[in-house]
């Protein structure tokens, strides 16, 4: 019996989006831009220097140790 490729049996067909009349006009126009309230950006404002400070800090405060290693 002979035996397929496997190449063969996982072949697909890829199309482009461009390529697809009626999709390429489909977000022609920007999208609505929302006012940010003043909650998000004191939430943005905690996470980034959280995010920042925190690594900084640990090692600002064990400096000692790190140099003895």
């Amino acid at each position: 019996m002979p035996r397929m490729p496997c190449s063969a049996c996982f072949r697909r067909r890829v199309t482009l989006l461009l390529l697809l009349p009626g999709l390429r006009m489909a977000h022609s126009e920007p999208p609505r831009q929302r006012p940010v309230s003043t909650i998000e950006v004191a939430i943005a404002l905690v996470v980034f220097f959280t995010a920042f400070l925190t690594p900084r800090g640990y090692v600002l405060s064990n400096l000692d140790q790190f140099r003895r290693e």
